[in-house]
């Protein structure tokens, strides 16, 4: 009898381990943390003039940004009407907030297709919270908080 008392609770131990984490699994795809999404690697095919099927929030901002950077890199690539697009590379985070880290740039390859490459114009950090743009200033390894001079 106490053999199969025994039996009977790993069993019902087990099975209950493995309904656990079955329901944490469906919990879990349901609630979907908007910085969980940056362990895939994401690739705007957005082009600035259309519009996108599915947007994440920060997607409009790095549009705005794009249309009235001062970088000089973008603008040519705008003036040259390349596709530009943005990869989300990480997010770090600090005491105080979260960044989403963008390369901002091209692809681009030689006229026969081959050598495909990611060309970087440039990179920026937007805060989570305040939902600010900073361009990284590479020289200097210092964030500098972007000002919209065009919407005063």
């Amino acid at each position: 009898m106490k053999k199969k008392t025994l039996l009977l609770l790993i069993s019902f131990a087990f099975l209950s381990c493995n309904k656990t984490s079955k329901v944490e699994t469906q919990n879990t795809d349901k609630q979907i943390d908007s910085l969980s999404v940056n362990k895939e690697v994401l690739k705007s095919e957005t082009e600035i003039n259309t519009e996108s099927k599915a947007q994440n929030w920060y997607d409009g901002l790095i549009a705005d940004y794009i249309k009235k950077s001062d970088n000089k890199l973008i603008k040519t690539s705008l003036k040259n009407k390349e596709r530009i697009e943005w990869l989300l590379d990480r997010t770090e985070k600090t005491d105080s907030t979260n960044y989403y880290i963008f390369n901002i740039g091209q692809d681009v390859s030689e006229e026969d297709g081959t050598e495909s490459r990611f060309t970087s114009d440039g990179w920026i950090y937007i805060d989570s919270i305040s939902k600010k743009i900073y361009e990284y200033d590479l020289p200097n390894d210092s964030l500098i908080v972007w000002k919209n001079k065009h919407n005063r």
